[in-house]
C-alpha cells in the first residue's frame, strides 16, 4: 500500500477525523488532506510524531511493510541520529550566540570605560598599556586628605610623553608633600586607573616634561593663553575630555 493510503487507514483505525489528527500533531486539516491525497509528504519530525501516535514503526508508516531489507531497517536509527544532531546544533548555536553577545557587551563596556574615565574598568582593559605620567603637584590645601569633600583626591592633566602629544586627566590621592623641593607627581597608570603615584623632586623631571606640564597648566588654569599653541578645533575643549592625543606646546613671545 502507498503512504497516503496507510496514513488514512491508520487515522480511521484510531477513529480520528482529519481535523482531530491535525490538532494532535499541530498541523492544519488541509495538510492532512494533502497527505492522504498524495500531494505532499510530512517532514521527518512529523513522521516521528505519526509513528509514536499510531504506535507503528517508521518502516510500516513509510513503506507499508514491517520486514524490510537491512538498509531500509536502519532508517529509524538514521532519523534518530539526524534529530539528535539537530538538537546538538541548536544548543551549539545558542552557546555561540551567547558568547558573541557577551563579547560585544564586554567590548562596549571597555570602550565606554575608557572614554568616560572609569578607572575600575580601565584597570582590567587588556587593550590599554601602562604609561608614566607627570604633573606639577598642587598645593597642600588641594591634596589635604583631611578635607571631607574630596578626602584628598584631586584631578590634574598628566603628560604621558616627552613629545607632549599624549595626555590623561587623572583623579588620585597622594597625601601631603613630605618636604620634597619643587614637587611633581609621577604616576604609573593604565588609562584612568592609577596603580602607583609618587611625589618626586623637580630636579628628577626632564626639562621637556616640565615644559609640557607648564603648558597645559597655563592652558587650563590661566586666563592668559596667548602664549600657547593648542592644536584643537574651535569647538573642542579640555573640560569634558579624559584623554587628549594632540600636541600642546609653549610658544616664546617676544
Amino acid at each position: 500500500m502507498s503512504f497516503e493510503q496507510d496514513v488514512k487507514n491508520l487515522r480511521v483505525e484510531k477513529k480520528l477525523t482529519q481535523q482531530e489528527l491535525a490538532d494532535m500533531i499541530h498541523v492544519s486539516r488541509q495538510t492532512i488532506s494533502a497527505w492522504e491525497n498524495g500531494k505532499n509528504y510530512p517532514s521527518l519530525d512529523v513522521l516521528r510524531e505519526l509513528s509514536n501516535l499510531f504506535d507503528v514503526s517508521f518502516e510500516k508508516i513509510i513503506f507499508g511493510e514491517e520486514n524490510m531489507p537491512t538498509k531500509q531497517q536502519s532508517i529509524a536509527s538514521t532519523i534518530d541520529k539526524d534529530l539528535s544532531f539537530k538538537r546538538r546544533y541548536k544548543k551549539a548555536t545558542i552557546a555561540l550566540g551567547s558568547i558573541f553577545i557577551i563579547l560585544i557587551l564586554w567590548t562596549v563596556t571597555l570602550i565606554v570605560g575608557y572614554y568616560k574615565g572609569i578607572d575600575s574598568i580601565d584597570r582590567y582593559n587588556p587593550f590599554i598599556q601602562y604609561k608614566v605620567g607627570y604633573t606639577k603637584m598642587p598645593s597642600d590645601k588641594t591634596v589635604d586628605p583631611r578635607k571631607s569633600k574630596t578626602h584628598g583626591r584631586w584631578t590634574r592633566w598628566f603628560s604621558d610623553n616627552d613629545m607632549g602629544t599624549e595626555w590623561t586627566k587623572l583623579n588620585l590621592s597622594t597625601g601631603l608633600n613630605p618636604g620634597v623641593k619643587d614637587p611633581y607627581v609621577m604616576t604609573y597608570h593604565k588609562g584612568s586607573y592609577v596603580k602607583v603615584a609618587r611625589i618626586v623632586p623637580g630636579s628628577s623631571v626632564s626639562s621637556v616634561m616640565k615644559s609640557n606640564v607648564s603648558a597645559i597648566n597655563k592652558l587650563v588654569y590661566s586666563n592668559n593663553r596667548d602664549n600657547l599653541s593648542l592644536n584643537m578645533s574651535q569647538n573642542e575643549t579640555l573640560d569634558n575630555k579624559i584623554h587628549f592625543n594632540k600636541a600642546i606646546q609653549e610658544m616664546v613671545v617676544e
